[in-house]
């Protein structure tokens, strides 16, 4: 079970995702991938920000169909159990040199709880948390990437 942290959301949802993070989602089975409540309702803030109503109205549309389409039967609730590993978290987060922030503490807990993997762009911010942390943008040679580029190399010596 892998939970993408916000920044992933966003980043997919740009015009021009980052090759590594797309390589990285291609690799990936798809039924392995969640979000958590945490992400959703700061992925909306964000839309519900923004000043054009078009604009806001497209981005909540896409949000929308991302969570009923891609994400159906895999969002994750901050619960009773991921309460008290919260509280356990906070306590501990006093004494980090940068203190996580709530919805980070609160992600955290929801990890630990499920003891999933959260990929994202913040591992440094969350490596005191002890869950397992994976940044898809760096580069780690997919899969998928390496068997496409096998299956190319191989058509090119038949020609």
């Amino acid at each position: 079970m892998i939970v993408l942290d916000t920044p992933v959301i966003a980043e997919i949802m740009r015009p021009k995702p980052h090759k590594y993070l797309l390589e990285w989602l291609n690799a990936q089975d798809a039924q392995q991938l969640f979000l958590t409540a945490i992400s959703v309702a700061e992925l909306f803030a964000s839309a519900e920000c923004l000043a054009d109503n078009r604009q806001k109205a497209q981005v909540s549309t896409l949000l929308l169909e991302m969570l009923n389409q891609d994400f159906a039967g895999r969002l994750l609730a901050f619960d009773a159990p991921s309460a008290l590993i919260y509280a356990q978290l906070y306590a501990e987060n006093q004494a980090y040199p940068t203190p996580l922030n709530y919805n980070e503490l609160q992600t955290a807990a929801i990890c630990r709880h499920h003891q999933a993997r959260l990929a994202t762009s913040e591992v440094a911010r969350f490596s005191q948390t002890g869950i397992a942390l994976l940044n898809p943008w760096e580069n780690q040679g997919s899969p998928r990437w390496r068997e496409e580029a096998a299956e190319y190399f191989i058509m090119s010596r038949k020609s």
